[in-house]
């Protein structure tokens, strides 16, 4: 008799699911450990699964396939279930996972890399269900994609993703200092400026000088109603429709969006202004105006000095 839960989770590009008999039992750890898994549907790799010729598949053969799976959608039903799997069989697995998102954080900034990292994140959030690092880190991750020039088209609705994953942060952790301060960030971004006051006030004492005075700063902006007329994040918004210009070769509608957007941000030092002045060196550079494409590719070095693609147009303009 097979599992009696014939429904696969997903459709998952390279995995084929295996229904094992309720009598399954897989042996892991050199069979020191038995687990029963007849009940659940088992995501195989496409060559695991036509090797299997009627048998069963092998203990490494389940591994891969739940590992591929996982990696790729973390969000499917029976996610969960996977993860324990792999907790109790494969825990060489969680360890290599480990290792991958360590390396992650210590790459550049790239959507493929954090759309990654996400997804790690969100396996060990399932099996730690009350740590309040993961949603907090997974908050963050979300964060810093939507401030990702290539990514700003999208920029309003990754940072109502990074808010879910922060404010269950929150709840489980209310005292976190970095949660408070990674909140806060994005209810000021997403316009709720009271709220976001309300969160850093508490904290100014326990973070360093600099990003307190930082933050006390935006506090008297808040307090005072110096601020932009529209929440910062369609600014950013914007940028994403000036991305979308210049990738159809309409360099003078993207300059004319992106100079709008530098005047209302200027004043406020936490954007991520070194990209947008890069592109909008880009833009002057498409136009052959190398003098305002050196002004802006120099305001984006100065913002940011690790910037090799700023660097290298600047370079070709002759100003390096």
């Amino acid at each position: 008799m097979t599992s009696p839960n014939p429904t696969p989770p997903a459709d998952v590009p390279g995995i084929c699911y295996y229904h094992p008999p309720l009598t399954a039992m897989l042996h892991a750890r050199d069979g020191k450990v038995q687990i029963a898994y007849g009940d659940l549907v088992v995501p195989l790799l496409e060559d695991d699964y036509a090797a299997l010729d009627g048998g069963e598949p092998s203990y490494d053969a389940v591994g891969r396939g739940v590992y591929h799976l996982l990696r790729l959608n973390p969000d499917l039903p029976l996610a969960g279930r996977y993860a324990s799997l792999l907790k109790e069989a494969y825990p060489h697995l969680l360890a290599e996972l480990a290792t991958h998102l360590v390396m992650l954080d210590k790459k550049d900034v790239d959507l493929p890399y954090l759309d990654r990292k996400i997804n790690y994140l969100k396996i060990f959030a399932l099996l730690e269900p009350d740590n309040h690092r993961f949603p907090l880190e997974i908050g963050v991750t979300f964060v810093e994609k939507g401030l990702t020039l290539a990514a700003m088209g999208n920029t309003t609705i990754l940072l109502y993703r990074a808010e879910t994953y922060l404010r269950q942060a929150f709840s489980m952790n209310p005292d976190d200092v970095q949660v408070r301060h990674q909140l806060g960030e994005v209810c000021y971004l997403l316009g709720r400026y009271g709220e976001a006051a309300g969160l850093w006030e508490p904290i100014l004492g326990q973070i360093p000088a600099e990003v307190s005075e930082k933050l006390s700063r935006r506090i008297d902006q808040i307090r005072t109603g110096n601020l932009p007329l529209v929440p910062p994040v369609d600014f950013l918004q914007a940028v994403g429709v000036a991305l979308e210009a210049f990738e159809a070769d309409d360099f003078e509608e993207a300059s004319a969006i992106i100079l709008d957007v530098i005047d209302a941000l200027g004043q406020f030092d936490e954007f991520p202004l070194a990209e947008i002045n890069y592109m909008l060196g880009l833009c002057y550079v498409r136009l052959e105006i190398p003098r305002y494409a050196e002004q802006y590719l120099r305001s984006a070095l100065q913002l940011r000095p690790d910037f090799p693609e700023a660097e290298q147009e600047l370079r070709l303009l002759g100003g390096v």
